[in-house]
Formats: C-alpha cells, structure tokens, sequence
C-alpha cells in the first residue's frame, strides 16, 4: 500500500524575516555615506586630493660674494652634491650607510663619523658628504626608495679660491651648532642651513646669508618629484668688499709659511684704519671644514705644537720690546721732560742696588735721535725713570694697548699693562720696584700688545696722534651690484693732545732707525720712511728673542703702517725688518702701477660686482 506525503511548508521565523530588513538598513545608511562624501564633502576631499600631490620644497639662498679691495674673489659659491642622511631612520636600517659608500667610493667610517655629529638632530636630514660626483649624486637619487633615510640636493655650497692665505680672516661654513640658532635668532633671523662658523663668514652673517626661496612640486604615488609647479626664487646674500689687498696677503702668507716662521703680521691704512694684510702663521686649510672636518685632520691641526687656529694677529700678545720706545717718549712729552738735545751716558747699562740693567752696546753719550736710532736701552732707562710709572701707563691708555681695537673678527686679545692686579696676580704682591719701570720703559716685564695694537701705534705716529678703527669690511653691495651700497666711514680711535714739534722729532728719529740704524735692512729705493725695531725677550731656554718691527710709509705721506712679530728667531732689524721692507715696497708700487698717486691708491674703488651667485 502506498504512502502519498504532501510536502511541508517552512516555517518562517524571526530571523529570517529581520534579513532583508537589516540589507536594507545597510544600503540605506551605505548610500547616504557616499552621498555625504560625494556631494557634501566633495570640495574639501579634492583640495586634499590635490594637495597630496604636490608638497612646497625650500631653495636654499646662495650665500653672498666676498672680495678684496681690488674686486679680487675671496670666497664664491659653486653647486655640490650633497648627500644627507636621518639618523633616526638610519638606525633601523644599518645596511643603508654601506651602500652609499659605495656608490661614493669613499670610506664608510667617514660617513658614520658625520652621521654620529648629526644624532643631536635624529629626524632631520643633515649632510654627511658634501661634492659628490655627478654619477653618484644621480645614483643615489635615483634609488632614493631603497635608500631609506638617505637624501640628495644639489645645493649652491661655499668655495674658497685660496683657501690658507685668509683662513684666519674669512672663517668657514657648515651646519649650524645649538649656539649659532641662538646668535642668529637673536638677530632677529632663521638660520640658514648653512651659517659662518667664524671670522667674516661669522661677523657678517645676516648680510650673507640671502632669503630662501620655494618651490612647489608635484609629486607622484610614491612621491616621487614629477614637474615643478613654480615658487619664489632665492635672494642671494649681499656682497661684502673688503679692505684686504690679497697680493700683500698673499705675499706675507708665503714668507712666513716659507721660513717656518710663528706669528703674526698686521698692515693699515693709516688714514682710514683699513686693514691690508692681516696674516697668523702658520695657518691651515680652511677648505677642511667645509663639508665637516674630518677627525683626523681635526686633531691633526689641533695637536700642532704651533697651534695654527690661534689667530696671532689680533689674539695672542707679546712684550713690545724696544718698539714701546715711541710710548716712553710720548709719556715723556706728556709728562714735560721730553728734550731731543738732552743727553744720557750709556756705559752698557744702568745699575740699580745690585742689580745692572743691560744695553747692547757701550754708547756713551747721545741725544734722542741717535738713541732711537741705535736703540740704547740705557737712555730709555733713564727716560723712563725720570717720568716714572704713572706717566707710562698714561701713555699706554692713551694710545689704546690694554684695549681691544674693536675689529670686526674673532676674539681680540687686549695685550696687557702693568696694573696693581696684573703685578699682583704675577708675584702675589702689588709691589712695584724701580727696576720695574726700568723694564716698563723699554717695552719688557708686565707690558704686552698684539701685533694688531702695535700696528695702531704706528698708525698714531703717522698721524701726529690720531689713529682710526681698524676694520675688515669696506663696502656692502647687493648681490647684484645694482642695488644700494654701503660704504664704511673712518672712525677715530684714539688722538694724543701733542705738539705738531712733538710728532716732527718723533718722526724725525723712526725715519733715522730706517735710514742708519737698526732697520737699515728696511730701506727702500727712493722711499723715506720710519720704523722701529724690536727683540723682546720672553723666557725662551734657547735665549732667541721675539723679532719685531714697527714703521709707516712713505714718511711725507703716510699709505700704509704695519707690524711683524716674528716669535724666536732673534734681533728685528735681522728677521722681522727685511720682511716689512718687502710688503710696504710692493703695496707702494702697486699704487704706482694704477697709474694712480699713492694717496689716492688706497682709496680707489673696487670694480663693480656683478658675478654669478652660483729689539732691544
């Protein structure tokens, strides 16, 4: 018997019929999301979209031009390669630095070295190879996705033509220090990328370091630059002229560089406190830093027993020796026993107690002339002892040793005087002795000046006691030559109340310290000029006497005025005279040459400026 089954309906329950209810909730709540971003939100989304695409780059400004009095360039400005790296990147991918020097063939210790000196800055791209070659430099640009951390820039980078004979003047440029962004902020200004480290790069930082351009750029998915959407161009800084005169900068670099000679040499204008020449030996290559220095030649040139950064020109401070004569003589002006016809026995030196003060030579009797002449310390003793110490440490001030002359550069030593707490702090004492003012008189015991002083005082004489600020910078152009300039006016420094008869027998004895005397060896053809000679004992175990030389020319017309300090060599009409005799004979005939007269030599304008940014 057959069975007949009538099928059985679903049984419909809850879920089921919530389904279609919730898909349709779902569409619902899905549309009006695209309705909100499609037709609400639109605008803002495409301005995003937009901006996703493009991003603004920064153009570094080209630094500004240097040149000397004669339009000669001292320090320019060339496109470099430079590779940058991100130290918080870097240091998830080790395997990165390796590989880049690789493709710039250079030791990978360097990089790492530059790369540690940039860990106070972890996520900001700092260089660590500046003047890649143009290969390698599109290489690593080109493989910038498997180079993570690592940069590329072609940036317009600081050159130095010469790069030891103003290394002490110029300075250097690299990535600014913690203290520079304060010094720069403080100014009122952003750092630049890179900013001077020193000398005139430093001094002159806000005049040289332009305005920053921008960029906009679009960019690809991966962010890869695709075309240039235009910006702002970069402002270069403005260019700075100096009062250099690079053949006599160069002239007194080689010299001293050729001999081995330590110290300093100073040259101005006497009538505007221009500085000429403005030479520390030894020096170093400045071109070291740029790019970073390298720890090697870091302490290659830092452990020099002659310590080439120390700038002995307007730093370090030496015993006058017998170029302080001029000062006892002013003092003796001053104090009223200046008498050029009077005369003083030498018989080898002055005695006092038991102690004998020596001269280097038995002159016997002889007036101010042939004293200054022959450079008798026995009649400067006695001078000296006749207007005592007060009336020497008058003079002193007033001709400015013992003050910083106010030039532009550096840290200037100030030299010293024998005040109560400089004797004291030397012999646990304020006492000060006859012998003392003795020593005082002729330029030894606590009195010591910079070679940049004793220029000055040179100057002074030159002048019939009126000296001006030593400065650097001449002019300040725009960068390109068309805009307003700013020229440097004079300004004096010191003056000495004396007698037009006064400076005419002073004058009158430093021309004879040339003509016949100690300086014979400075004599030039068919030039009158004055000079003194100096050879100032500073303890050497050898008994080798720092050389000096002091003097202007041409006597009638004062153009140039100059010190040399020569550090252990000996007498100064031996070592530091036959050199002064070299600069001022070639500074003179160089104005000759201009077809100019030598008072309007020192005066002449640079040629416009225009260049691509780009003893005793």
């Amino acid at each position: 018997m057959s069975v007949i089954h009538t099928p059985k309906k679903p049984d419909l329950d809850l879920r089921m019929m919530a389904f279609p209810g919730v898909m349709f909730a779902a569409m619902v709540v899905l549309f009006m999301r695209l309705w909100y971003f499609q037709v609400v939100k639109a605008q803002d989304l495409v301005e995003k979209a937009d901006a996703s695409r493009s991003i603004q780059v920064t153009q570094p400004a080209p630094r500004g031009l240097i040149y000397d009095r004669n339009g000669v360039l001292l320090a320019g400005v060339k496109p470099e390669f430079v590779i940058t790296a991100m130290p918080s990147v870097l240091k998830k991918h080790p395997e990165v630095v390796p590989e880049v020097a690789q493709i710039l063939k250079v030791d990978e210790k360097k990089l790492n070295v530059k790369l540690n000196e940039a860990k106070s800055r972890p996520d900001m791209y700092s260089p660590i190879f500046v003047g890649a070659a143009m290969k390698a430099g599109i290489q690593i640009a080109e493989t910038r996705d498997d180079l993570p951390g690592i940069g590329v820039q072609l940036l317009p980078m600081r050159y130095y033509p010469d790069s030891t004979s103003f290394t002490h003047v110029l300075g250097y440029v690299w990535v600014p220090r913690e203290e520079d962004v304060k010094r720069i902020e403080k100014l009122g200004k952003k750092p630049a990328d890179y900013v001077g480290r020193a000398g005139i790069e430093r001094a002159f930082e806000t005049d040289l370091m332009g305005v920053p351009g921008t960029e906009e750029r679009e960019i690809d998915a991966k962010r890869r630059s695709v075309r240039s959407m235009g910006g702002n161009a970069a402002n270069p800084g403005n260019q700075l002229i100096l009062t250099l005169d690079s053949k006599l900068q160069k002239m007194a670099t080689k010299f001293m560089a050729d001999h081995h000679y330590v110290g300093g040499v100073v040259a101005l204008d006497p009538k505007t406190g221009e500085v000429l020449c403005l030479v520390s030996s030894p020096t170093f290559d400045q071109n070291l830093f740029i790019g970073g220095i390298s720890e090697n030649d870091w302490n290659t040139i830092n452990g020099n027993e002659n310590k080439p950064m120390q700038d002995r020109a307007i730093t370090s401070s030496y015993a006058p020796g017998s170029t302080f004569k001029i000062v006892t003589s002013i003092a003796a002006y001053q104090h009223g026993t200046f008498d050029p016809d009077r005369q003083y026995f030498c018989e080898g030196g002055v005695k006092i107690g038991t102690h004998f003060f020596k001269c280097l030579g038995y002159h016997r009797s002889l007036g101010f002339y042939d004293a200054m002449a022959k450079s008798c310390n026995s009649y400067f003793y006695q001078l000296g002892r006749s207007v005592g110490r007060d009336a020497l440490m008058k003079a002193c001030d007033d001709v400015g040793l013992g003050k910083q002359q106010g030039i532009e550069i550096g840290i200037e030593g100030k030299g010293t005087v024998p005040t109560d707490r400089v004797v004291k702090r030397a012999r646990r004492s304020e006492q000060w002795y006859a012998g003392d003012t003795l020593e005082f008189s002729i330029g030894q015991g606590f009195i010591a000046a910079t070679p940049l002083q004793l220029a000055d005082l040179a100057a002074l004489v030159a002048n019939n006691g009126t000296n001006y600020k030593p400065h650097l910078l001449r002019e300040i152009r725009s960068a390109d030559g068309k805009g307003p300039t700013t020229k440097i006016a004079p300004e004096v420094l010191h003056h000495v109340q004396a007698s037009n008869e006064f400076w005419s027998e002073l004058q009158k004895a430093l021309i004879g310290v040339v003509d016949h005397g100690t300086a014979a060896g400075a004599k030039i053809p068919g030039v009158i000029w004055a000079g003194k000679t100096g050879s100032a004992e500073h303890g050497d175990k050898t008994g080798r006497t720092h050389a000096l030389f002091v003097g202007y020319a041409p006597a009638d017309d004062p153009k140039i005025a100059i010190c040399i300090v020569i550090e252990s060599t000996g007498h100064g009409g031996d070592f530091a005279a036959p050199p002064a005799k070299e600069i001022v004979e070639a500074y003179l005939a160089e104005g000759k040459s201009k077809g100019l007269p030598n008072s309007a030599a020192s005066a002449s304008a640079a040629a416009p400026l225009t260049k691509s940014p780009t003893e005793r």
